[in-house]
């Protein structure tokens, strides 16, 4: 029989009582020696922690940050600097890791995306990595800027001021303009997206402009497909900065281009040179941007770009056209067109004819169109 029962069969309560209490204390001692284990691993846990970071950190970071790294900067330059922005915790660290890495020997200057508390390899690894972590600030130069809209769009994306610009601007022969360009940088500060250095230079960031149109004029082989269509190069990127301003729809563009030749090799029926009475370099040789129509003070006005008053193409582009349109330019569209006009100035619609009565018609659409959205035009 069990010794919780007594010689009767009955429980023996004593016992009972006895054996819980003692089962009790177990308990709590079991429950203090567990948590001080506990309470003492977390301590060494702390501790080795503190070890391990000593020198440098370790994990995937805590808080995101940027920092700079200056033109010139020492890899020694680079870990203080680092120290300093709390993303590695020595610099010793920082060159030991750099050490390791050979791409640190041509880390660029600029901003990078950072954590804190990195470990000395992450941080150099982001350094060699600029595609990925490197902040790269931009200017967006759209198509169809005259200059005198360009720069301060150019100011505001650069940080720069529009004297600066200006300045850099009056001395063209600084720019890397090709011979053809005739020291005039109107139309050759291509249209495109770039980058801002850290500190930036207003004669550095005109000249990555006309590099670019350098780079593109070649790709097109501008000089060598506009002899082709017996013209000079500026010629055809007149006519390209025509199209620009005339049309933006692509399929458009080809047929401008073929119109527009087509009336500088027209003839009028008395035998004399056909105009090509170009609103777009009316508006240029006034001075203004942005407008569909003239006013007839406008068209009388004395100016080389003066399409009204003037034989064959103005001197020069009325605004840096993009590469769509300078393809376009280089290959016109087969065609007898010599007339066009946007009737649908909201969707861009575009109507060509061979004569004037087809024109006059096309015109009438489109002042149907203005009249129907009146401020539109």
């Amino acid at each position: 029989m069990s010794d919780l029962f007594d010689e009767d069969g009955k429980v023996d309560r004593a016992e009972v009582g006895r054996r819980v209490r003692s089962g009790i204390a177990v308990l709590i001692a079991l429950a203090v020696l567990v948590g001080g284990g506990w309470f003492a691993a977390k301590n060494g846990y702390a501790m080795y922690m503190d070890w391990r970071q000593a020198n440098d950190y370790i994990g995937t970071g805590a808080v995101d940050v940027q920092v700079t790294i200056p033109a010139g900067a020492s890899v020694t330059d680079m870990g203080l600097i680092l120290v300093k922005a709390e993303v590695v915790k020595t610099s010793r660290a920082f060159q030991s890791a750099a050490a390791k890495e050979p791409k640190s020997t041509s880390i660029q200057p600029g901003t990078y995306k950072m954590k804190t508390h990195l470990p000395a390899a992450s941080a150099v690894a982001r350094l060699v990595d600029p595609a990925t972590y490197k902040v790269v600030k931009r200017v967006l130069i759209r198509e169809g800027l005259r200059i005198t809209a360009m720069v301060p769009v150019l100011a505001k994306g650069t940080g720069l001021t529009e004297d600066q610009i200006n300045a850099a601007l009056k001395d063209p022969s600084k720019l890397g303009l090709p011979d053809y360009a005739n020291n005039n940088p109107e139309g050759f500060l291509f249209p495109d997206s770039y980058e801002v250095a850290d500190k930036p230079d207003a004669l550095t960031a005109l000249k990555a402009m006309t590099a670019e149109f350098a780079r593109v004029a070649a790709s097109e082989d501008l000089v060598n497909r506009a002899a082709a269509l017996g013209y000079t190069p500026l010629q055809v990127l007149t006519v390209a900065s025509i199209i620009e301003a005339e049309v933006n729809r692509p399929a458009d563009r080809p047929m401008v281009a073929r119109a527009i030749y087509n009336r500088l090799q027209g003839k009028t029926e008395n035998g004399q040179p056909m105009k090509l009475q170009l609103d777009s370099t009316v508006v240029y040789a006034n001075g203004g941007s942005g407008t569909l129509t003239t006013t007839d003070a406008q068209r009388q006005v004395a100016s080389p770009y003066n399409t009204y008053k003037v034989d064959g193409l103005p001197p020069g582009p009325i605004n840096s056209p993009g590469k769509s349109a300078i393809e376009a330019a280089l290959n016109p569209a087969d065609g007898t067109w010599i007339y066009w006009v946007v009737v649908n100035p909201q969707t861009g619609e575009t109507k060509f004819a061979s004569t004037l009565a087809g024109h006059d018609k096309n015109v009438a659409e489109f002042q149907a169109w203005c009249q129907a959205n009146k401020g539109k035009c």
